[in-house]
C-alpha cells in the first residue's frame, strides 16, 4: 500500500501532472519523503504547489547549490591529480547526467563522487586521492562494484538535514560497472569502456548504465526514486539517434536488464516508453510481465513498511536453479556475522519473511492461472 502523500508526489513529477488535494500535514510528510529520497527539487515550479512549501524548496535549493560548488571543486582538484599521474577515468552518474537527461541540473541532490578506472591503475588511484588527503572510509564497502568510499578527514555530525552543504564529499572508485557475482545476472559492459568519450560514457551508455544502478537497486531492496526519476526524463526526452544507437550497441541480455528499469521509471512516473524499449518489454519473459502486473510498486512500498517481493522478480530473471537458490538464501535472510547490528537485522528479516512467502505464492497462483488460460485459448483455437 502506497500512503496518498507518496503518489501524489509521483503524480507532480508526472509529464501530465494533476492538482493534488493534500492537508499541511500531509504536505510534510511528502516533503519529509522527498527529502529522503533526493527528489525535492524536482517540485520546483510545479503548479499547486502551497507558498509555504515553494520556500521549503527553495531553502533546500539554496543549500544544495552551495553542496555542487563545493562538489565542483573537489572534482577538479581530483581531476588535476589524476591528469597529472596519467590515470583514466571515467565519472559515473553524478555531472554525467546534468546533460541529456532532460533535467534540472541544480535539482539534482548528489553526496559522493563515482570515478571508473581500469584495475590495473587502482593503485596508482588510490595513491593520488592519498595525496589530496582522503583515505579510506572506515568499516565495510557498502557495493560490490566498488572499494570503500575515501573522505578527508571531519568533525561533521549528521543533523537530519538532506541538503547540508557540510555533509562529507566521498569518493568511490570503480573497477567494474556490473559484478555478476552477488546478483549471478551475468552481462558484459567491457565496451562501455572503450566507447567512452573523455571522461564520460557515451550517452547510450550512459544511459544504460544508469538504467543498470536502478535495477541494482531494486533488486537489493534499495529503490532509488531520484535516480529512477532521471530515467523517466530520459525517456521522455531522448533522441530518436541515441535509443537506435543503445538498441546496436547493447547485446540482448543487457538491453533486457536495462529495459526492466525503464519499465519502472514508465510506471512510477507516467511516462511514455521509446518504440526501441517498448520492443524490449514485450520480448521480458511472462514470469517477469506477470510481477509488474502484481508489484510493480512494491520498490516504493518498501521504502516505508518492509517487503521482499523484488525476490521474485529476481528469481524470474534468473536461468539457472543454482543461481536461484543462491539468491533466494541471500535476500531472505542476508545476515552476516559478526554484525554491530545483528539482532536488530535478525528481527527484520524475521518480519519480512512471511508476507514475502506470502507474495511468492500469490505470483506463483497467477502465474498458473495465466498459464492455464493459454493453454486452454490455444486448444480452442486448434479444435476450430
Amino acid at each position: 500500500m502506497i500512503p496518498r502523500t507518496v503518489r501524489a508526489l509521483f503524480r507532480l513529477l508526472s509529464p501530465s501532472p494533476c492538482d493534488v488535494d493534500l492537508t499541511s500535514v500531509e504536505w510534510r510528510e511528502l516533503l519529509a519523503f522527498a527529502d529522503r529520497t533526493q527528489i525535492t527539487l524536482h517540485l520546483r515550479g510545479k503548479a499547486g504547489l502551497p507558498t509555504w512549501v515553494e520556500a521549503e524548496i527553495e531553502a533546500r535549493r539554496a543549500r544544495n547549490l552551495e553542496r555542487r560548488r563545493r562538489l565542483r571543486e573537489a572534482f577538479g582538484e581530483l581531476e588535476d591529480a589524476f591528469h597529472k599521474a596519467a590515470l583514466e577515468f571515467v565519472v559515473l552518474k553524478g555531472f554525467t547526467h546534468e546533460t541529456g537527461f532532460g533535467i534540472d541540473p541544480e535539482a539534482r541532490v548528489q553526496y559522493d563522487i563515482d570515478l571508473l578506472c581500469a584495475s590495473s591503475d587502482l593503485p596508482r588511484a588510490h595513491q593520488a586521492l592519498g595525496n589530496l588527503a582522503y583515505a579510506p572510509h572506515t568499516g565495510r564497502s557498502l557495493n560490490d562494484e566498488h572499494s570503500k568510499p575515501w573522505v578527508r578527514p571531519y568533525t561533521w555530525i549528521w543533523q537530519g538535514d538532506y541538503f547540508d552543504p557540510e555533509i562529507p564529499i566521498a569518493v568511490e572508485l570503480h573497477e567494474t560497472l556490473w559484478n555478476p557475482a552477488r546478483d549471478r545476472l551475468p552481462v558484459d559492459t567491457a565496451a562501455f569502456w572503450r566507447r567512452r568519450s573523455g571522461n564520460s560514457l557515451c550517452m547510450a551508455d550512459r544511459a544504460g548504465f544508469a538504467a543498470l544502478h536502478v535495477l541494482r537497486h531494486v533488486l537489493r531492496q534499495d529503490a532509488r526514486p531520484a535516480h529512477t526519476y532521471e530515467l523517466a526524463r530520459l525517456l521522455e526526452t531522448g533522441d530518436a539517434q541515441m535509443w537506435r544507437n543503445w538498441a546496436e550497441q547493447h547485446e540482448p541480455r543487457l538491453r533486457a536488464l536495462e529495459t526492466i528499469a525503464f519499465r519502472f521509471a514508465g510506471e512510477w512516473f507516467g511516462c511514455r516508453l521509446p518504440e526501441a524499449v517498448e520492443r524490449e518489454w514485450v520480448r521480458q519473459p511472462e514470469a517477469v510481465r506477470t510481477w509488474f502486473r502484481d508489484f510493480c510498486w512494491s520498490p516504493i512500498a518498501n521504502l516505508l513498511e518492509r517487503n521482499k517481493d523484488s525476490v521474485w522478480l529476481h528469481l524470474a530473471l534468473l536461468e539457472d536453479w543454482r543461481d536461484r537458490v543462491h539468491v533466494l538464501f541471500h535476500r531472505i535472510a542476508p545476515l552476516r556475522w559478526p554484525h554491530e547490528r545483528f539482532l536488530h537485522r535478525l528481527g527484520y528479516h524475521a518480519g519480512a519473511l512471511a508476507p514475502a512467502l506470502l507474495s511468492g505464492l500469490r505470483l506463483w497462483r497467477r502465474r498458473r492461472v495465466s498459464s492455464t488460460a493459454s493453454q486452454i485459448s490455444d486448444w480452442k483455437r486448434e479444435s476450430v
